[in-house]
């Protein structure tokens, strides 16, 4: 029974994820023109192609017991009107771009 149940989920786990990877991109491309960002670029390949982040965090997270990894993260917002991105780097090294929500812009008021 138990084979049963794992073989109806993992299909059903398999359209979850397509779907919402369709509908909310986890993973992109970055473009900093003319040059592109992509998985595996260092910190400073990155910084050269697209100048400083917006926002930078950096910390050590454990990912396993006694095995830690430095962790940076910088936010990008490319125009006024477009997604930002998140990029993380383990240990130096770009692991992946997620797209962010369009930056809220303030409302003038009238009054």
């Amino acid at each position: 029974m138990a084979a049963m149940h794992s073989s109806i989920r993992l299909p059903l786990r398999f359209l979850l994820s397509c779907l919402l990877g369709y509908a909310f991109p986890v993973h992109a491309d970055m473009r900093c023109p003319p040059h592109v960002v992509t998985n595996g670029m260092t910190l400073l390949e990155v910084r050269e192609r697209c100048g400083a982040p917006v926002f930078e965090d950096r910390r050590y997270e454990e990912m396993a017991p006694g095995v830690w990894i430095d962790v940076d993260e910088w936010i990008y917002e490319i125009g006024g009107n477009k997604f930002r991105r998140l990029l993380r780097f383990e240990n130096g090294r770009l692991e992946r771009i997620e797209v962010l929500d369009k930056p809220v812009v303030p409302q003038r008021g009238g009054g």
